[in-house]
């Protein structure tokens, strides 16, 4: 059994896309309520566009960037 890595929300394997996904960072299961999305640009050969990313919340920009200058202070 795997547990989201926000809540604690137990997760089953086989439902993973259906109920929950893994951040595309640490690559932790985190349930479908839990999860953030980041927009990042892409150059395609003819132009350019956004795609989104699945990202847990200790993993967004901001607390990252936090949590950095914490550690460096």
């Amino acid at each position: 059994m795997l547990k989201c890595k926000t809540c604690g929300k137990e997760l089953k394997e086989n439902e993973e896309g259906i109920t929950w996904r893994k951040c595309s960072i640490c690559k932790e299961p985190v349930c479908f309520d839990d999860i953030h999305y980041i927009g990042t640009w892409m150059r395609g050969l003819y132009k350019d566009y956004v795609t989104v990313i699945p990202v847990c919340e200790d993993e967004l920009p901001r607390k990252r960037l936090k949590k950095e200058l914490e550690q460096r202070l």
